[in-house]
């Protein structure tokens, strides 16, 4: 089985392909340039390295969110056009589980991160790769207390954790990957999906869709103009 997995979610993003036999090549870039413009050239190089065309993938895996909301559009349209087209099994991963996946011969808790910006992050707490805790979005402090209270190792991953790592850092029972550790793989999201792929687990493409957990800034903007309008 080889599957390409895609990820967008935040400024670091990329893609890869693994097979069976562990990871055949990853592209990530983390620059200032929109996923618009690099991910598709990215696929293009990763499969050609390959020798490997489209319609030899034998599957399709994207993170869905919580992220960007502009790079998760991006990189679930790409999928899921890619899924319809070639008539692929795709699954859909979420930025938080597929952070676990990446660390989960760690001895303790996995928190991975999300920087939701205004002191926010969206996080899960793992245990290997089985979710101990939902999906939120929570304040830094609601969450460094909460890991204050609890005695297991505590491992701090994603661009969150980087946003906040001088206050996670006081946490006596805190620990970080290397920096190039903190940030999604693109490998770890195709790792995931073939885990899943492999059990059976696929969605029809016209239902994935991106999982937000807020609004974007349009939005709250668009709703709090109708409230003044309304009042």
């Amino acid at each position: 089985m080889t599957v390409l997995g895609i990820d967008t979610s935040t400024m670091t993003g990329g893609a890869a392909l693994v097979n069976s036999q562990g990871l055949v090549g990853e592209y990530v870039l983390n620059l200032r340039t929109t996923h618009s413009e690099r991910l598709l050239p990215a696929i293009q190089r990763i499969l050609a390295d390959a020798e490997l065309t489209l319609d030899q993938l034998d599957g399709i895996a994207v993170v869905t969110g919580p992220g960007s909301f502009t790079g998760l559009r991006i990189g679930v349209a790409t999928a899921k056009g890619f899924a319809y087209a070639l008539g692929k099994p795709i699954v859909g991963v979420t930025t938080l589980a597929a952070l676990a996946w990446q660390h989960q011969t760690f001895k303790g808790f996995i928190y991975p991160l999300i920087d939701a910006k205004r002191q926010d992050v969206y996080s899960q707490v793992f245990a290997g790769v089985d979710a101990v805790t939902e999906p939120c979005n929570s304040s830094i402090d609601r969450i460094i207390q909460w890991c204050s209270q609890q005695k297991n190792p505590a491992l701090f991953v994603g661009d969150g954790a980087l946003a906040h790592k001088t206050a996670l850092a006081a946490l006596s029972n805190s620990v970080f990957p290397s920096s190039e550790g903190l940030v999604l793989r693109a490998s770890a999201v195709a790792g995931l999906g073939m885990h899943l792929l492999s059990q059976g687990n696929h969605i029809d493409p016209f239902d994935l869709i991106p999982f937000y957990m807020r609004k974007s800034s349009a939005e709250y903007q668009r709703d709090r103009a109708e409230d003044k309008n309304e009042g």
